[in-house]
């Protein structure tokens, strides 16, 4: 039966005859096409055809060239193959001292384990839990740094661990993976792992890290400062693995007893100069006694290790590694640092003045005074220049501060006055230039405050205004910069170096400075505010004048 007759079946009788042009027409394009797609088939098949088959040659040139394409892309991905078999070893023994020149890091202790060597070492060597695995190489951490090298195998090895590396080199990230990993899982046991920070600003900081890193997975963080609400009833309902916490607020839970820490299996203590001072040696001290248990291990980072702290953290330490990156107490050589002298108090407020009206300040830019009067004094000199400016210190409400840190970190705020507060541990990305309007009282407190700049790699300046009462204490700063590798003065080369006495004055008192005000003379704010005042009584003195006057009432009758 053909096309029209089914076509037509059951229902009206079709003509053929009246229509058999059409009928011929479409035939022969049906034909047509079905030779067409014949001889389609035929190409497709020869030249997928077998060599087997191939019995008269016809497809050698086909065939020789696929398999040339083949064997290039077998040759490539075997080349691949090689390289990442070469980059994926562990490192050996043999290749340790050029490793470590290479990375400048010093290993001291007994039998320290090797460094790792890239990424994929956690997972061969210490079988790395699949989901941390994926969340890190989520994450914007491409290859390990130096101090994560060093320090994540010492602490994945479950040794005691004192670890110094310049600001901005991924501290953080060198004692939160290990602990997730040592920790692996949620257990319903308490607190297991402490971290101490000396700011409730840092201590965010280290939480956001961690949630980072711990995400899709049932790890209970508590983050537990002055301002969280987190309650005794609370913490002990949730059971929480992971606490981070500033000092002062675990002093005041350990005392009452709203914590327990006897199942801490790993302390880390961050910013460990500072928590071994003397302002939060007791402190430290009574932590350290909560945590009883037999397996604690424990693990101090800063970018400045002084002598004196590593005699401390070596009491309470058992058979410690030390991992340090670059020389002790340097900064970044990523940072280019000039020191600026200025004369007097008044001096330094022209210089900043100067520099921004030559185009020298980039924003974001951070600048450092060494007490809360000397931030406000400042901010109110420099908010009437045009500038968005801001200012940050500890008596400002948490909220307060919050908002600022978004703000500044979003570009609304192009220089933040900040006192000490801000100088350890927070990572602004960007910035481009630090200024140090007052020096710093310690050289610990220089290499913390620049280096605020220049990390991760990434280029920085710094800036450190000095008057002639800050010219004893000069030289520290300058050892600081030529171990850097900043070009120095031959002449403060020659500068004395300043006793420790006078040294040990400095840290406990700083210098007594006119105050910002008085030292801007006439464009000081107390200047201006009283011509605004003086504006304001004339303003109102003018509008009462012409101000119509109310008719007196009629007298009585």
């Amino acid at each position: 039966m053909d096309l029209f007759s089914a076509l037509t079946a059951g229902g009206t009788r079709f003509d053929k005859k009246r229509f058999s042009r059409d009928i011929s027409l479409f035939q022969e394009s049906h034909k047509r096409d079905e030779n067409e797609h014949a001889r389609a088939t035929e190409q497709s098949a020869g030249a997928a055809l077998p060599a087997s088959l191939d019995f008269f040659g016809s497809h050698k040139d086909e065939r020789a060239v696929a398999e040339a394409e083949a064997e290039a892309a077998e040759d490539a991905s075997k080349h691949r193959q090689r390289l990442t078999t070469q980059n994926s070893l562990p490192l050996q023994r043999s290749e340790l001292p050029a490793f470590l020149r290479e990375r400048q890091l010093k290993l001291t202790g007994t039998d320290v384990p090797l460094p790792l060597k890239t990424w994929h070492d956690l997972e061969t060597r210490w079988h790395i839990e699949p989901w941390l695995y994926k969340n890190l190489l989520k994450g914007p951490w491409k290859e390990p740094t130096p101090i994560q090298c060093g320090a994540m195998s010492v602490m994945l090895d479950r040794r005691d661990l004192l670890a110094g590396a310049p600001t901005g080199s991924g501290k953080t990230l060198a004692f939160v993976l290990p602990t997730l990993q040592l920790l692996k899982r949620h257990q319903k046991h308490g607190f297991r792992a402490v971290i101490v920070s000396p700011t409730r600003e840092l201590a965010q900081q280290i939480f956001s890290h961690l949630q980072l890193l711990a995400d899709g997975e049932a790890f209970r963080t508590c983050l537990l400062t002055n301002v969280t609400k987190a309650t005794s009833d609370s913490i002990k309902k949730k059971k929480f693995d992971i606490l981070i916490t500033t000092p002062l607020r675990l002093v005041h839970s350990i005392e009452h007893e709203e914590l327990d820490l006897s199942q801490v299996e790993l302390l880390v203590l961050d910013e460990a100069d500072r928590l071994l001072e003397l302002g939060f040696l007791e402190q430290t001290d009574t932590i350290l006694a909560a945590c009883t248990n037999l397996s604690l291990r424990k693990a101090l980072f800063s970018a400045t290790l002084p002598a004196g702290v590593e005699e401390l953290a070596k009491t309470f330490m058992v058979d410690e590694c030390r991992v340090l990156v670059g020389q002790k107490d340097s900064a970044t050589a990523t940072i280019e640092q000039r020191l600026e002298f200025t004369g007097s108090e008044d001096g330094k407020l022209h210089a900043l003045r100067a520099l921004i009206q030559a185009g020298g300040m980039q924003p974001p830019v951070l600048l450092f005074v060494q007490s809360i009067q000397r931030a406000r004094e400042l901010f109110h000199e420099l908010v009437y220049d045009g500038l968005h400016v801001d200012v940050i210190h500890s008596e400002r409400p948490k909220a307060q501060r919050e908002a600022v840190i978004q703000a500044f970190r979003r570009g609304d705020i192009w220089l933040l006055i900040c006192t000490e507060l801000m100088a350890r541990g927070i990572d602004f990305h960007g910035v481009n230039l630090v200024i140090n309007y007052d020096f710093p009282q310690t050289v610990q407190s220089y290499i913390h405050r620049i280096g605020r700049t220049g990390r991760a790699g990434k280029q920085g300046k710094a800036i450190t205004y000095f008057t002639k009462d800050d010219a004893p204490y000069l030289k520290s700063v300058v050892n600081v910069m030529r171990q850097s590798g900043c070009d120095v003065p031959e002449w403060m080369l020659k500068l004395p170096k300043p006793s420790k006495m006078l040294k040990k004055q400095l840290r406990k008192k700083p210098v007594q400075r006119k105050d910002v005000r008085a030292a801007s003379g006439s464009t000081s704010f107390g200047r201006r505010l009283a011509n605004r005042q003086r504006d304001m009584v004339q303003a109102s003195k003018r509008r009462q004048k012409f101000k119509p006057q109310a008719k007196s009432p009629m007298p009585p009758p």
